[in-house]
């Protein structure tokens, strides 16, 4: 293992990005960077770059729309606020044309577009700026890897809380799955965004999914004091994951994780 010391200037900020040789997954991908700050593109391409992977650029969505529709881009990182096409615009392009792929991972400073509405759109991740390289690597290479290593590895987080589901059509809060997480009911219980929740699901059919999730947003599912989270997958145990991985290459759902179909926050 060959750890490397990169220190680059972003914006007068100098970064410092450690990482190891020995990643793979994102080798001769072909990334499009899409930003209206050049030195943004300069420094996710350079780095991208000196891991093998091959990059494209754009300034804006609709310069983004028109290399997707060109090339076979495996994975897109864009910027939400963009003069001349947005992110969201350039997002729901590209999931017209394939569902799938490219991945799609946001960057962005901005509050105005939420984490439930981006994943509802269909974004695979979203990093919010300032970020981290290295976490940003590493989001990168999570997404990429094969689905049956991806939900093979158990985060070392905390679990915070345990979860069971069964699916019932008639809740009022309906478990909903989407293609990479769920949109789950929890009751009286406002989870936290960022923490990890064991989760066992058991299907009207009577299969299960057992394994850990993230939640990513949290929220009122009606007015009489109850909650729901969209979580995403990041793990699933031996005997349910293959399917649990088959549930979701199957799903056909335009969301990563499912939204709302009514918002009650205050």
């Amino acid at each position: 293992m060959i750890d490397i010391k990169t220190i680059m200037f972003v914006a007068g900020r100098k970064v410092t990005i450690y990482w190891s040789k020995t990643m793979t997954y994102l080798k001769d991908h072909l990334v499009l960077v899409v930003d209206d700050e050049p030195d943004l593109r300069e420094m996710l391409v350079s780095e991208l770059q000196s891991i093998d992977t091959k990059t494209r650029e754009a300034k804006n969505g609709k310069e983004g729309i028109h290399i997707v529709k060109s090339e076979k881009i495996d994975l897109i990182i864009s910027d939400v606020r963009m003069p001349g096409g947005n992110g969201i615009e350039l997002l729901d392009e590209t999931k017209k044309l394939n569902l799938r792929k490219p991945i799609f991972l946001f960057i962005t400073a901005f509050s105005d577009v939420t984490r439930e509405e981006i994943h509802a759109h269909g974004a695979e991740g979203l990093i919010s700026k300032p970020f981290d390289l290295p976490d940003l690597i590493k989001n990168l290479e999570w997404l990429c890897s094969p689905s049956h290593e991806r939900y093979a590895i158990k985060p070392s987080s905390q679990i915070e809380i345990e979860i069971k589901i069964n699916q019932d059509p008639n809740e009022k809060t309906p478990f909903l799955m989407g293609r990479g997480g769920a949109l789950i009911p929890t009751g009286k219980n406002l989870l936290e965004a960022g923490i990890f929740i064991q989760l066992d699901i058991t299907f009207l059919n009577g299969k299960k999914i057992i394994g850990i999730a993230e939640v990513l947003w949290n929220g009122n599912s009606n007015t009489n004091g109850e909650y729901c989270a969209g979580v995403e997958f990041k793990y699933f145990n031996d005997e349910t994951r293959g399917f649990a991985i088959e549930t979701l290459e199957k799903c056909n759902s335009i969301a990563y994780v499912p939204e709302r179909s009514e918002k009650f926050d205050s």
